[in-house]
C-alpha cells in the first residue's frame, strides 16, 4: 500500500481559549500543555494535536462544573465546554442540567451541531421563564451535523434557546434546544476523530472506503468493527454493503503483540467460507488502513466462534499485503501527460523531463486538444477539440522513436455536441463526460469510451462542470456550479442495469468557492484550485470527509486550470496561464517547467 506523509498540525485551539475566556471560566489543557486564566484579555493556546489512532492524546479539557453564584450565561457557556468531555456518559455536563428528567433523558450522541467558532451567548429578556430562572439563547453559524457516524456539512445560522431555573440557590440548565450535542469545531475535533470505514461495491465486490467520525474516548477498534456488521446508512446503502452476515454478532477487539488486532465473531455454523473471507478483508481494509491518521494495526487475526481462522492456503496473520486484500489505489506509476504550447499529446518521464509526444494522431499536433483523459492502464486516450464540441478517443501508443511514423493512434470522433468540458476514466474502462447533448446540459457515459451516451440521471445533480472518478470506480468529485459559485461535491455511482446515477451527494470543502480545478490526490483528500474569501485562487487539500479544506503552498498566480496528482510517492502537477509546474510534494514549492495545458495522469 501506498504510505501516506505524517498527518497534518490540527486546527488550532483558539476557539477554545475564546470560549472559555468569554465565560470568565478555568480551563487546564492537561499534560501540561496550556492554562486559560479566570480573568483578563483572551490568551492564545497552543496547536491541538492529531487526535485519533497513534495519537498520545496529551492534552484534553479540564472543566469545572457549575459553581454557585454563576450567572445563566456562564452556566452555558460551562455546559458547552463540558460537552467536549464525554467521559462517563458525559457526567459532567450533566451536572449543569436539573436532576430528573432532564438530566436523565439527555442523549448527547444522538446528533451533534457544529457551528464554526464560538457562538455569541446572551440572555434573553423578552422570552418567558420559569420564576427565579432566564432564556439564554446560543448564536452561531452550523457548518456541518453528525449523526451516528456520519458527517454532513451544512451552511445555516443557528438560534438555540437554554431555559435555565434555580435549584437550592444554584442556577441550573432545565430545558435544552435539542437532544443532541453542540460543539464548535475546535472542540468537536477535540471529542471526534476522523477514521475510514470500508464497504463493498455493490457492482464488482471491491472496497470502497466510508469516512465516519468516532469518539476519540471510545473503544475505537471495537465501535469501527461494529459499524461493519451493518450496512452503510441512508443513501449509501445504495451503492456499498457490508460482507458481514445480519446474524453475526461482535466479541471482544484485542491487541496482540506485533502491534495486532483479535477479532472475535459470533456466526451460525452453516456460514459459508466466502462470508469468512468477505469479514476478514473488511476488516483488514478498515483496522490497517492509514485513513486519516496513523494505521489502528499492523495486522489482523479473525478468530470465528472462539477458534482462529486462517484462509486457504495461508496463515491466521492477515495484512494489506495479502494478495486478495489489493485496495484501488491512484495509478501514478506511468508518465503524466499534457497538451503542449504546439498542440501535440505530449509525456513527461524521467528521461524527456520537458516532454516527449506520443505516437500517432494525438501526439502530431493535428488535433487542438483543450482536455484529455488517460484510461487507468493507459491503453485509450479521450479529449476534447474544436470550440468544445467533440469528444474524441483512441488508443494511447508509447511514444514513437525519433523520426519514426505511426499509422496507429488514430482518434476517433464518438461523441459530437457543445461545451463540453471534463473527461474522466472509470476503473471498468467506461468514459465519463461533462456536457450538453442534444440540447440537454448534464453528465455522459460512453461505455467502453465507444459505445452510445447514456444520461447519467440528473436527480439531485446541479449544474456539474467538471467531475473525476475516483480509483475505486465508485466515487466522484465533481465542480458544480460556475464562477463564484462553484462549489466540489462528493458522491457515489449506482449501476443499474445500463444505467447510471449519483447518490449520496455532500459538500467539500465547505468554506470554498470559485472552484476551478480539481484531481484525486489519494483516498481520502482532493487537490483543488479555488478561493476561500480571498481575492485570488489558492490550492486546498481537501478531505473527503466533509472537514475543512488546508491550503497548499502556491502563490497566486493566475487561473488553474488543470491540476494532476498520484499520491505521496509522486509529483504534482499543474497548468495556470499556460505554463506547466510541478511540486514534488503537497508542502513544496512548485516550479515551472514548460508552457503545456490539460496535465492528467492516467485514471
Amino acid at each position: 500500500m501506498t504510505s501516506r506523509r505524517p498527518a497534518r498540525p490540527a486546527r488550532s485551539r483558539r476557539g477554545v481559549a475564546a470560549l472559555a475566556a468569554g465565560a470568565g471560566l478555568v480551563v487546564l489543557l492537561a499534560g501540561g500543555c496550556a492554562a486559560l486564566p479566570t480573568s483578563g484579555a483572551p490568551q492564545s493556546a497552543p496547536p491541538r494535536p492529531a487526535f485519533g489512532a497513534g495519537s498520545d492524546g496529551c492534552c484534553g479539557l479540564i472543566v469545572r462544573g457549575p459553581q454557585p453564584g454563576w450567572g445563566p450565561q456562564t452556566v452555558v457557556y460551562g455546559f458547552l465546554l463540558a460537552s467536549a468531555k464525554p467521559a462517563h456518559n458525559f457526567a459532567l455536563a450533566r451536572e449543569y442540567l436539573t436532576p430528573g428528567t432532564t438530566r436523565n433523558s439527555w442523549r448527547p450522541s444522538s446528533v451533534v451541531t457544529i457551528l464554526a467558532q464560538t457562538p455569541t451567548v446572551s440572555k434573553e429578556s423578552h422570552r418567558l421563564s420559569p420564576p427565579g430562572g432566564a432564556v439564554v439563547v446560543v448564536t452561531g453559524q452550523e457548518v456541518a451535523t453528525l449523526k451516528g457516524a456520519q458527517y454532513t456539512p451544512v451552511a445555516s445560522g443557528e438560534q438555540l434557546a437554554f431555559t435555565l431555573t434555580s435549584v437550592n440557590g444554584q442556577t441550573l440548565i432545565h430545558e435544552l434546544p435539542n437532544n443532541g450535542l453542540l460543539l464548535t469545531e475546535n472542540l468537536f475535533h477535540l471529542v471526534y476523530t476522523p477514521r475510514d470505514l470500508y464497504y463493498y461495491d455493490l457492482r464488482n465486490n471491491s472496497l470502497v472506503p466510508s469516512p465516519v467520525f468516532v469518539p476519540v474516548d471510545a473503544d475505537i477498534p471495537k465501535t469501527l468493527v461494529g459499524y461493519l456488521l451493518h450496512n452503510p446508512p441512508g443513501d449509501l446503502r445504495n451503492a456499498l454493503s457490508t460482507g458481514f452476515p445480519p446474524s453475526a454478532q461482535l466479541g471482544p477487539v484485542q491487541e496482540a503483540p506485533g502491534k495486532t488486532a483479535i477479532v472475535s465473531i459470533h456466526l451460525p455454523r452453516a456460514t459459508l467460507p466466502s462470508t469468512y473471507r468477505a469479514m476478514a478483508r473488511q476488516l483488514v481494509a478498515t483496522l490497517t488502513s492509514p485513513g486519516y491518521g496513523p494505521p489502528l494495526f499492523d495486522a489482523v487475526k479473525l478468530k470465528i466462534n472462539g477458534k482462529m481462522w486462517s484462509p486457504p492456503g495461508g496463515g491466521p496473520v492477515l495484512t494489506l499485503a495479502t494478495s486478495a486484500l489489493n485496495l484501488p489505489h491512484p495509478s501514478g506509476s506511468g508518465p503524466v501527460y499534457y497538451v503542449g504550447a504546439d498542440g501535440k499529446v505530449r509525456m513527461l518521464t524521467r528521461l524527456a523531463a520537458r516532454g516527449q509526444p506520443v505516437c500517432g494522431e494525438a501526439g502530431s499536433g493535428q488535433l487542438a486538444l483543450q482536455q484529455l483523459a488517460v484510461s487507468p492502464l493507459r491503453k485509450y486516450l479521450a479529449g476534447i477539440a474544436g470550440p468544445a464540441n467533440t469528444v474524441y478517443v483512441g488508443s494511447l501508443e508509447p511514444a514513437c522513436p525519433p523520426g519514426a511514423r505511426s499509422s496507429a493512434g488514430v482518434l476517433h470522433a464518438r461523441l459530437t455536441g457543445t461545451d463540453f468540458r471534463s473527461l474522466s476514466w472509470d476503473s471498468d474502462g467506461n468514459l465519463w463526460v461533462v456536457g450538453r447533448l442534444h440540447h440537454t446540459a448534464g453528465v455522459w457515459v460512453l461505455p467502453g469510451g465507444r459505445g452510445q451516451p447514456i444520461e447519467v440521471d440528473p436527480s439531485g445533480l446541479g449544474h456539474v462542470t467538471s467531475l473525476r472518478v475516483a480509483p475505486d470506480g465508485t466515487r466522484v468529485a465533481m465542480i458544480v456550479g460556475t464562477g463564484a459559485k462553484a462549489h466540489l461535491e462528493l458522491g457515489y455511482i449506482m449501476r443499474n442495469g445500463l444505467g447510471f446515477s449519483i447518490t449520496h451527494l455532500v459538500p467539500l470543502g465547505p468554506s470554498l468557492s470559485a472552484v476551478t480545478a480539481l484531481t484525486w490526490y489519494d483516498e481520502d483528500h482532493l487537490v483543488a484550485a479555488a478561493q476561500q474569501g480571498t481575492p485570488g485562487p489558492q490550492l486546498w487539500e481537501v478531505p473527503v470527509n466533509g472537514d475543512g479544506a488546508t491550503s497548499l503552498q502556491w502563490t497566486q498566480r493566475g487561473l488553474v486550470t488543470s491540476i494532476a496528482a498520484a499520491g505521496p510517492q509522486n509529483p504534482l502537477y499543474l497548468t495556470v496561464n499556460g505554463q506547466l509546474e510541478k511540486s514534488v510534494g503537497l508542502d513544496e514549492l512548485w516550479t515551472a517547467i514548460t508552457a503545456g495545458n490539460a496535465v492528467e495522469y492516467p485514471g
